[in-house]
């Protein structure tokens, strides 16, 4: 609905700054309350018991919703509505909604009226009128206050290094690097989605810094090594305490970085680099200081002191849209989201295991020669990849194959697949070729980029890509620059099949990933989706896409911020994720450099914890049999241990589809009660048992570790046992990546394989961790078909008892085709240097037939 012009003109006084909208009155509907406010109406949805969804704006009712991202049908909840004196209170049996009379603000309460959240009391919310092409439509900003304590987590994936989003700026823009995901996790125990594609600013910050330039670089003939702006000005603190300073508009090349007075804030240097940059200082009382700030031609600079509120500034709205989830365990709050948005589905068993990936094979032969030389090592290899360029002379991004260097691109297949080798190919959103020409025949096209948000135009899409590579055999799709493009403005002043693209920027990926998703059930319902792309955005997961960080640069310091990327890009609620292992940008004597090799293991140890293991480098001849013999076997090593743990992973990735659970796991996720847990941000669980403390500095021998309060610790190299709730120095030797292992934590290992399905998961050995009762179930399916979804699959609970000593085999619940009616089980009881280090326990201690009965066997 068009705002009208006189309720426009009301709206102007809220621009300036939020201001009260008292409410007029109130109705309850069959699911939620619509509120009258002066100006404008708010609608409080009770979608479920912890979740409840707000939309508002200026006029006097609500525009259509738009539910692209939130996408499940609300079953009716009981609520209450009841009016007091100085608030109309919206509950269910969980949460509460308290809005005020005189402000319309909101403040959301647990059932025992503990406050989650809370607007200012003379309300957050405010709209400034503004047009998106033709369109009349909003600024809208929504402000809640944030206690000195508050952890927040999530928006997506940022390359500063930074953890804790309280009173820091963001600019909310898809970028290579960045990936934007307006989804907030609190350590309060609740969780806000902002439901606003457009260009966003979190916590924006008013007070601007002159900066003048002072060197003007020669242009550059080196796209690599562009010639650097530097700017300077100064800025005056107020009271003494910790300063934010946030800059925009870099060159997105080469250098951005922020310098207050000789100590370097925040700084990026890379081929890429972000289009903002934030940093913080701590600065004492009205202290002058020089701020330096390089890369940018129109380089804006803003400072202030670290806020207390929680502020989303879209530039385009039609309304105010977010939803809240309660907890109060972060799990939960991460489970409402993937239940208000979609299911992560599951990926195919061999998505588990090992990508080999490099920019790039050139030719049939060097790809088949490739694979068939990890066979032929006896290297675990499970998905080959092809990247960009294979189009030859059909134009960019073609979906067509060069003939000249891919001969038959069937045959290549069948070869890979003859050799048990999966196959996945580079896919972009602005081909050439004949693709482009039916797109533009049929008006597709943004500018050189595909109409995603068009069904139609997602037709022709999958079409080509169905009849060039997946009727041939592709496994698995690799979604390139889905931002779309680089620096995440090629919707801008754009018209899509939705509307005006400045409504839509930030959603282009979500778009992208279910044009593939949805082409692909249908072509092929009994062959699993599995997507790998660059930008990501709410509701993406339900489209079995992961991303990875992007074209981020070989070095320690990229590789000691990833850490915190990828997990506050998980905490926003998608599960996959993962990073070019070694970087994307490496040295030019990456081969023998001992310094980059010795990167490389780090990168690859801890990449064989995240969700996805897979390698990759610009103009790098990635496989491992090329990198220095140490390093050589460090690789082989993880990569043997990664395929060990599969039973683990893969009952962890059922955790994920069927409890919507988060496989990458911040320490709050377990222990926010554990205060000095919620400032961890280099350290996490990788499912339920293990603790992963990644090495991120160079010639490093040991790693200091933090071991969460409330349970023991199990060191997974040596059996040692360690009580929770300390820092210890763990042993860090080149070839051992530090890993301990929660107490009463039971963990599958399956046989050594050359690729996962090679074998049957038999004999497993169960490692048990002992010192207090744990439980764990064993998942198992078919591996790469959507059968499950039908409930074919098995699950086996075991635990264990800390008092008896008894570990359970449970019953077993479900079938499938293929499934071990009998089965060995070998029981490993760690203690000090037995069952370690993930290597076959040569004496088990235990060793069991199970046939799906109930079996107990004791450790006495």
């Amino acid at each position: 609905m068009k705002p009208s012009v006189a309720l426009l003109l009301l709206s102007v006084a809220l621009t300036a700054r939020a201001a009260p909208l008292a409410v007029q009155s109130f109705h309850k509907d069959a699911d939620g309350v619509t509120f009258a406010l002066q100006p404008g109406t708010m609608k409080i949805q009770v979608c479920a018991d912890k979740i409840f969804r707000v939309i508002g704006s200026p006029n006097a009712t609500n525009p259509p919703v738009e539910n692209f991202v939130v996408v499940q049908r609300w079953r009716r909840v009981p609520f209450t509505v009841t009016q007091t004196a100085d608030a109309v209170v919206i509950a269910t049996k969980e949460l509460q909604a308290r809005v005020a009379p005189d402000s319309g603000a909101i403040t959301f309460l647990d059932a025992r009226g503990d406050v989650l959240l809370a607007e200012p009391p003379d309300g957050g919310k405010s709209f400034t009128p503004v047009n998106a092409g033709n369109e009349p439509a909003f600024q809208v900003q929504q402000t809640f206050l944030s206690p000195p304590d508050e952890f927040l987590y999530g928006l997506g994936q940022y390359q500063e290094g930074l953890w804790n989003w309280r009173g820091l700026p963001r600019e909310l823009r898809q970028h290579n690097t960045t990936s934007v995901l307006p989804m907030l996790v609190s350590s309060k125990g609740y969780g806000l989605l902002w439901d606003n594609a457009s260009l966003t600013d979190f916590n924006p910050l008013t007070n601007e810094v002159a900066l003048i330039e002072v060197e003007t670089p020669e242009v550059s003939t080196n796209a690599k090594t562009p010639g650097i702006s530097t700017w300077r000005g100064t800025f005056t603190s107020g009271a003494a305490g910790e300063c934010v300073f946030f800059a925009q508009a870099s060159d997105n090349r080469g250098e951005f970085s922020i310098t207050v007075d000789d100590r370097e804030i925040a700084g990026i240097k890379n081929y890429w680099t972000p289009l903002s940059l934030c940093g913080t200082v701590a600065l004492s009382a009205n202290q002058t200081c020089t701020v330096t700030v390089r890369g940018g031609k129109t380089v804006k600079l803003f400072a202030g002191p670290r806020g207390d509120t929680t502020t989303f500034r879209s530039q385009f709205a039609r309304a105010i849209d977010y939803t809240f989830f309660y907890g109060p365990e972060l799990d939960d709050v991460i489970h409402g989201y993937r239940f208000a948005t979609g299911a992560a589905p599951m990926w195919p068993e061999w998505a588990f295991g090992f990508w080999q990936c490099r920019e790039r094979y050139s030719s049939q032969t060097q790809l088949l020669a490739a694979a068939a030389e990890f066979r032929r090592r006896g290297l675990p290899l499970d998905l080959i990849v092809q990247d960009w360029k294979y189009w030859g002379p059909h134009g960019w991004g073609s979906y067509e194959w060069d003939l000249t260097k891919y001969p038959d691109p069937a045959e290549m297949i069948r070869q890979l697949h003859a050799e048990n080798v999966k196959f996945m190919i580079s896919v972009w959103s602005n081909p050439r070729g004949t693709t482009r020409a039916e797109l533009e025949t049929n008006h597709m096209l943004i500018g050189n980029w595909i109409d995603v948000f068009n069904p139609a135009g997602r037709e022709i899409r999958w079409r080509h890509l169905n009849e060039a590579f997946f009727k041939i055999g592709t496994d698995a799709w690799w979604g390139d620059a889905t931002e779309p493009g680089d620096d995440g403005n090629a919707l801008a002043g754009k018209q899509t099949f939705m509307g005006a693209g400045d409504f839509y920027r930030n959603a282009y990926p979500l778009f992208a990933s279910q044009s593939i998703y949805e082409g692909q059930r249908a072509a092929d319902p009994n062959k699993r989706v599995c997507i790998l792309t660059r930008s990501a955005f709410p509701g993406l997961q339900r489209y079995a896409s992961a991303i990875w960080s992007g074209d981020v640069s070989g070095n320690w310091e990229t590789l000691k911020r990833q850490i915190p990327a990828g997990l506050n890009f998980c905490l926003a609620g998608i599960p996959y994720w993962t990073t070019d292992c070694g970087g994307f940008w490496h040295p030019t004597n990456q081969y023998t450099s001992p310094d980059y090799n010795e990167l490389l293991a780090r990168w690859f140890e801890w990449s064989a914890f995240c969700p996805i293991l897979r390698i990759h480098g610009g103009a790098t001849e990635t496989e491992m049999w090329n990198w220095l013999p140490g390093t050589q076997k460090i690789l082989r090593a993880y990569d043997e241990l990664r395929h060990r743990l599969l039973p683990y992973h893969y009952s962890v990735a059922w955790r994920v589809t069927s409890d919507g659970y988060t496989m990458m796991r911040a320490l709050a996720l377990d222990f926010r009660a554990d205060k000095a847990a919620l400032a961890v941000s280099d350290e996490y669980l990788f499912g339920p048992a293990v603790l992963v403390a990644p090495v991120t500095e160079p010639q490093a021998t040991n790693k200091t570790v933090y071991l969460p309060a409330g349970t023991g610790w199990v060191n997974f190299w040596t059996g040692e046992k360690f009580d929770g709730g300390q820092t210890v120095n763990a042993a860090a030797p080149l070839e051992q990546l530090p890993l301990f292992v929660r107490a009463g934590s039971i963990v599958p290992l399956g046989p050594s394989v050359q690729y996962i399905g090679e074998k049957p998961a038999d004999p497993i050995e169960l490692s048990v961790y002992q010192g207090a009762d744990g439980s764990f179930t064993l998942y198992e399916d078919e591996g790469d078909n959507y059968n499950y979804e039908r409930g074919v699959h098995a699950t086996i609970p075991i635990s264990w008892d800390e008092k008896s000593k008894t570990l359970t085999l449970g019953k077993r619940s479900g079938k499938f085709p293929g499934m071990l009616k009998q089965r060995t089980f070998r029981i490993v009881f760690v203690s000090p240097n037995h069952g370690i280090g993930g290597a076959v326990t040569e004496k088990a201690d235990a060793e069991v037939i199970y046939k799906g009965r109930a079996l107990k066997i004791s450790a006495k």
